[in-house]
């Protein structure tokens, strides 16, 4: 058997959504619903896959702009887009699987059934079917009293005592090249919707003893999205899957039904995830770290080690081993902490590098900033970055300790060992091992105080 050929169908805009964003687009486990598809696809190992796009084609088009596309306009059904894709598909001769751009939950095993029963019985067409517990949206798999199928017929289109049977098509067949070429553009659209329905071909194959079926052995690994709480449904399944991984891997999390892992994101062994974590997009984490309740990681690369404590916001960040963060610290894109850093409560950095064994662990603000190793940074510091019109950058050099309440108004830079009193404005360079006081002389003005003179 050659390789097939795999077409998507992502053309439509999805109403029940209701949304501007195209369904597809819609994201699961912190990924377009379609990008699972085409893994599935991909592990297929297919000679050309043509993904089927229509509604906000450019938008498609950007999140996925490696991948073959086939404009389906006006979008006319799933016969028409499928016409559309053999198009694309001049002089191949294999066998065509048509994948659904809204089933994010199906599997390459599942899809490579498909194809084998379909080579196995020489069918001309092949039917993925499910049984469900509450069929209701999808196309019935109606059979014979022989029990062969005779038809496929859609939701709109069914009879009482046919919206009653549970087996149905989950959207996902398998054809010879050769017959959708000769029977696919002789189908008609005298149906509730007034499409070209792919399903129609059912009924030719069905006629000339080709048609074959294939039964998913999870309903669930075929649900489709069509509307929010399809999507919401469907993303606890896909989390509940990476979150398995990740703990048959030897990570702990504590409570998996209230924490949100992205697909994609990596974490080493005996690292503990404690709940309501949010951790999000190539996110990376090394072994044997904690990260606390309430903590949202976003593409950040953590070594190994590593406590992040309650409620801390870290986003396109590099952190190095043995590093202490929060609680409440807001890391934001750009900061480097280096091995040892301590980066305490309610501390900002902002596209800074601290150096290793540097702390601020209470109440400050580091923005474009170089610090380097060792050094002391004190309550209340702030780094005065924006002069209104350009970012200007503060480097403070090893060792050097800085009192409480201290502002650097950038550019400004602080040489070695030196020591920054408490309560002082550096507006200007500080050598190495200098003591800098920038501070009002303090005036006492006795008998100025609250109490009045009863004389």
């Amino acid at each position: 058997m050659g390789k097939p050929a795999v077409v998507i169908l992502a053309a439509g805009k999805g109403t029940r959504m209701c949304s501007e964003l195209v369904k597809v687009l819609h994201p699961v486990c912190g990924e377009p619903m379609l990008a699972p598809v085409l893994r599935a696809a991909h592990d297929l190992k297919p000679r050309r896959t043509l993904v089927v796009i229509g509604y906000q084609a450019e938008r498609v088009r950007e999140a996925f702009p490696d991948q073959d596309f086939v404009i389906q306009e006006p979008q006319n059904g799933t016969g028409h887009a499928v016409l559309c894709a053999l198009e694309a598909l001049q002089g191949f001769r294999g066998d065509i699987i048509v994948l659904s751009g809204d089933i994010p939950l199906l599997t390459s095993s599942t899809a490579g059934k498909v194809l084998a029963v379909h080579g196995e019985s020489q069918a001309e067409m092949t039917v993925l079917t499910a049984m469900a517990e509450n069929p209701d949206s999808y196309g019935r798999m109606v059979r014979n009293k022989e029990g062969r199928v005779i038809r496929i017929v859609e939701q709109r289109d069914a009879l009482e005592k046919e919206k009653a049977i549970r087996e149905v098509n989950t959207g996902i067949y398998a054809f010879r090249a050769s017959f959708l070429r000769r029977f696919l553009p002789t189908i008609g659209r005298g149906n509730a919707q007034g499409e070209y329905y792919l399903t129609d071909l059912a009924v030719l194959a069905g006629k000339r003893g080709t048609l074959a079926t294939n039964q998913a052995e999870d309903f669930l690994e075929i649900r489709g999205i069509n509307t929010r709480v399809d999507l919401a449904e469907v993303d606890r399944v896909a989390r509940t899957r990476v979150i398995t991984e990740l703990m048959l891997a030897g990570v702990t999390i504590i409570d998996p039904a209230i924490t949100y892992i992205h697909r994609g994101v990596r974490i080493g062994r005996d690292t503990v995830i404690y709940p309501n974590c949010h951790i999000e997009g190539r996110t990376v984490i090394g072994e044997g770290c904690q990260i606390h309740p309430g903590c949202r990681i976003v593409d950040t690369r953590i070594g190994s080690g590593v406590v992040i404590k309650t409620s801390c916001v870290i986003t396109e960040c590099t952190i190095e081993n043995g590093v202490r963060v929060g609680p409440f610290a807001h890391l934001r894109p750009g900061s480097r902490l280096c091995r040892d850093v301590s980066v305490g409560n309610f501390v900002e950095v902002k596209k800074s590098r601290l150096g290793p064994g540097t702390k601020a662990n209470h109440l400050t603000y580091l923005g474009d900033s170089v610090i380097g190793r060792g050094v002391n940074v004190g309550c209340g510091t702030i780094t005065c970055n924006y002069d209104g019109v350009k970012k200007h950058t503060t480097t403070i050099g090893d060792n050097v300790f800085v009192g409480s309440d201290v502002q650097f108004v950038a550019p400004v830079a602080i040489g070695d060992d030196a020591v920054i009193g408490a309560g002082s404005t550096i507006t200007e360079d500080v050598p190495p091992n200098s003591l800098a006081l920038a501070r009002s002389r303090q005036v006492n003005l006795e008998g100025r105080g609250r109490k009045k003179d009863k004389g």
